[in-house]
């Protein structure tokens, strides 16, 4: 077996690839056949050049020989990243001999060690934890005080992404919104199972159906600009029915028993009232000349088409037009990217909601030529050929 010269190697993932070869041949023309049908495929990943630095281990081969077929599995011990990991594997696919016999290498699995470690360290920290308190405690404080690392076996992955929710988000007729593991954690310590963690932007598709299949919907999310965004971009994709937010600066993992739960009591419903409706109309007038000057550079005459739109336009929805001034679809903002497709000839487009650059990329293409939003992504850089107002 060739080894990494005694460099100092932690082993993050293991590769591990099952074989056929028809004939009979020692676990050293295995290893010099992965090492050799290998070497000059990709510069960065060479085999022999990563045992020498460490950045993978000895590789371990499983051998048996009958009937004239050896069969057996590969283990290769991985320091690299995870995109490199997966390289190396798909690499080591591409042998097909060894030595004068044909070969067949599919991979069978690429194991995380560092997940069961994981996993070990967390239960017995629950334990650790539980004894803790019940020594150090009385009774009734340690009622109040569930501690977080006892309620992790509650966590679910829930979805194709494996998202991190409580044990009850499938069945309760309810749903909450956070932002990441931590805040499902924080709030099983107080009994609430019914949370899906959405992990940052860009929502998945996933668990805005779960929104769908729900009575009501609640987004309790930090009270910072992560959070700000997370919100717009679930009111512009789906419909949530109210809003819960930590104090101004914090986040809701951070919070206390009590803070969550007067957070979630203070929950607002989501619907733009009357009056916040009237106060955009007044900003709309307020940007008149900006408007008018927008409309004149792109040589639209009966620019009250768009106007009205701005003014009317129904929560979360999204409108558009051809270059013409026809109007070719009113559809809530959350189908636009599946259906703007279907809208070829675009060229004004009105949203009542975020500007993203997700969405960007779907409109140069159709060559657009203006874009009206609420608002939009932070740093969003917008091609100059289109033009951009926010109302």
């Amino acid at each position: 077996m060739i080894t990494s010269n005694n460099v100092d190697f932690t082993t993050k993932y293991i590769i591990e690839v099952k074989f056929k070869i028809k004939g009979v041949v020692e676990k050293s023309d295995i290893v010099g056949a992965v090492f050799g049908q290998t070497e000059g495929l990709l510069l960065d990943l060479d085999l022999r050049d990563l045992q020498k630095s460490g950045r993978i281990g000895r590789i371990e081969v499983d051998n048996e020989s009958k009937e004239g077929v050896s069969e057996g599995i590969i283990k290769i011990p991985s320091s690299l990243t995870r995109k490199e990991t997966a390289l190396l594997a798909a690499t080591v696919e591409t042998v097909t001999r060894v030595g004068p016999c044909e070969a067949e290498i599919r991979l069978m699995e690429i194991r995380d060690v560092r997940e069961t470690k994981r996993k070990r360290i967390i239960e017995r920290a629950a334990v650790l934890l539980k004894e803790w308190d019940q020594k150090s405690l009385d009774h009734s404080e340690i009622e109040e005080k569930i501690d977080a690392g006892i309620k992790l076996g509650e966590i679910t992955a829930w979805g194709p992404e494996n998202l991190p929710a409580g044990p009850d988000v499938e069945t309760n007729p309810d749903l909450i919104i956070v932002e990441g593991r931590a805040d499902v954690l924080n709030l099983l310590r107080i009994e609430v199972k019914n949370t899906i963690a959405v992990q940052g932007t860009q929502v998945p598709k996933s668990v805005l159906k779960l929104i769908e299949s729900k009575n009501s919907t609640t987004a309790f999310l930090d009270g910072d600009r992560g959070g700000d965004i997370i919100l717009n971009e679930l009111l512009q994709l789906t419909k949530i029915d109210y809003i819960a937010r930590a104090p101004e600066g914090l986040e809701v993992e951070e919070l206390t028993r009590k803070q969550m739960i007067k957070a979630l009591q203070s929950k607002k419903p989501s619907e733009n009232k009357t009056e916040s409706r009237s106060k955009d109309k007044k900003a709309l007038t307020g940007k008149d000349a900006l408007f008018q000057k927008l409309m004149k550079k792109l040589k639209v005459k009966n620019h009250s088409i768009i106007k009205e739109s701005l003014e009317q336009i129904e929560p979360g929805h999204s409108i558009g037009f051809n270059k013409s001034l026809e109007k070719l679809f009113d559809i809530p903002a959350g189908e636009l990217f599946e259906k703007i497709k279907d809208y070829q000839s675009t060229q004004f487009l009105v949203i009542d909601g975020i500007l993203t650059g997700r969405l960007i990329s779907l409109l140069v293409p159709m060559k657009i030529k203006f874009i009206a939003s609420k608002n939009k992504e932070e740093d969003l850089r917008v091609p100059s050929d289109i033009i951009t107002f926010f109302f």
